[in-house]
């Protein structure tokens, strides 16, 4: 009953770090748009209350559609990456954790040579 007790805190553990990933990531999700947006040089419009983003323009293109020019850089590209191994390696630990609570086990391997 013990061991029962840990799993289900281990799955309520990954369960819930799971859900505040999720949340930041929702909650966020602007910064990290313009991060993956701005690996380049980009013009940042603003229509409507939304930032709409064009990459690699000329200062005066950008000027033509009263935008903004952002220095890009190479290192943004790593944020949505890490972002995406963070929530995959969370959600694998927690539905491992869920299924094992639960009882299901993986069926072990049968031997080729027999």
């Amino acid at each position: 009953m013990v061991e029962t007790d840990k799993s289900w805190s281990k799955t309520i553990f990954w369960g819930a770090l799971v859900g505040l990933l999720y949340w930041a990531l929702f909650h966020n999700v602007n910064t990290i748009l313009h991060f993956a947006h701005t690996t380049g040089h980009a013009c940042v419009v603003n229509q409507g209350g939304e930032l709409v983003y064009f990459a690699e323009p000329t200062v005066d293109a950008c000027a033509a559609k009263n935008g903004t020019m952002v220095q890009g850089n190479w290192l943004h590209v790593f944020i949505p990456i890490l972002i995406a191994f963070a929530v995959s390696y969370v959600h694998g630990a927690f539905t491992s954790s869920f299924w094992d609570s639960i009882g299901f086990k993986a069926a072990p391997k049968k031997n080729k040579g027999n």
